[in-house]
């Protein structure tokens, strides 16, 4: 088979490690330093990285990243008769976060409270009145990524800052205490199958071989929110075929639904594609020809411990990830990574091992 992964994100380097282990494929990636084969093509150059596909006759094209996602690739791919494995960039609900927030609280899915501002000095004036610590956010991907303020003054920076950066719409929600978790299922346009849940801490870990949910809690979230949820998007917004992770937050006595995301967060992605004990070629193409859930009628997972931690180092993002048998030997690696003894033996406290 013959591959191209299209993105900048930590998905595009380990769906390259994952695809290059197999001998008959041949891989080509838009990220450098990768183990596929580097083609220094521009994500904003369509035209040329549609001729190097229809060139190259590749059999599959994944967008990797949000960028990607957003842009026109898919659609012109599409047009061109390209196999691509990717959602539809006017889905709304990848390009809006407030979109997003009004569909989930219109389908009546718990979600926090929230309010969003066109103008800096209303929401200045909300968070005035508001408890704290407070989450905000840009309404359109952003590098300066979601905001959790602890003060007001913290909550004020923010905001001007996205107004000041040129965002137009800004979110404002309130901060949910409990255990942070994603379900991420692939879906073929109407169909969302399950991969897998994982658990976060504070996004700086995360990990899969937890049973952080009971298999009534699993049922429940696909039966009352994740079905439904896909069947009325479906119906609004148009069809859905690409990966969607349900960002969840569980508290004692409820589950909220906080956002969706259109592909694996770079801190998931290694835990996911590891995890999902699958062929991931299969999994595409089926989501692709529509016929996902009459090729695969449950996802096998890994039962090693898979854990994943995010530093910085010197300035620069750095990432461990962590795959063994037992969970003392997971900790073990990570340790010897170089992680920081204290943060993760806080985070072991907090996950229900």
């Amino acid at each position: 088979m013959r591959i191209l992964l299209i993105g900048n994100s930590k998905s595009t380097e380990v769906l390259a490690d994952y695809f290059t282990q197999n001998p008959d494929n041949i891989v080509f990636s838009t990220l450098n330093n990768t183990s596929a084969e580097f083609i220094n093509i521009p994500i904003e150059n369509i035209q040329e990285l549609k001729d190097f596909a229809l060139a190259n006759e590749m059999s599959l094209t994944v967008l990797c990243d949000k960028e990607s996602i957003l842009s026109a690739i898919a659609t012109e791919f599409r047009e061109a008769g390209l196999s691509i494995f990717a959602p539809d960039s006017e889905h709304k609900i990848i390009n809006s976060k407030i979109w997003a927030k009004r569909f989930i609280y219109k389908n009546k899915i718990p979600t926090p409270r929230f309010q969003f501002f066109e103008k800096p000095q209303a929401a200045i004036d909300y968070v005035r009145k508001n408890k704290f610590p407070i989450v905000i956010k840009p309404d359109t991907i952003s590098p300066l990524g979601t905001r959790i303020c602890e003060t007001f003054g913290a909550a004020k920076s923010a905001i001007e800052e996205f107004f000041d950066n040129g965002f137009k719409k800004i979110l404002i929600e309130e901060y949910i205490w409990g255990k942070e978790f994603i379900v991420y299922t692939i879906c073929d346009g109407y169909n969302p199958l399950i991969l897998c849940e994982i658990s976060k801490y504070q996004n700086t870990f995360a990990s899969l071989g937890v049973d952080f949910l009971s298999n009534a809690e699993k049922q429940s979230l696909k039966n009352e929110i994740i079905t439904p949820f896909l069947n009325s998007l479906t119906k609004e917004n148009g069809e859905y075929t690409g990966i969607l992770g349900f960002n969840f937050i569980k508290t004692k006595d409820k589950t909220y639904l906080i956002s969706c995301n259109p592909f694996f967060k770079d801190i998931d992605a290694q835990i996911a594609i590891k995890g999902v004990k699958e062929d991931w070629e299969k999994l595409f193409e089926s989501a692709i020809s529509g016929t996902l859930c009459s090729d695969f009628t449950e996802i096998n997972l890994s039962q090693d411990y898979i854990l994943a931690y995010e530093f910085y180092e010197n300035g620069k993002k750095e990432d461990i990830c962590a795959q063994a048998k037992t969970f003392n030997q997971a900790r073990k690696i990570l340790y010897d990574e170089g992680a920081n003894k204290s943060e993760i033996e806080e985070a072991l406290k907090f996950w229900k091992y």
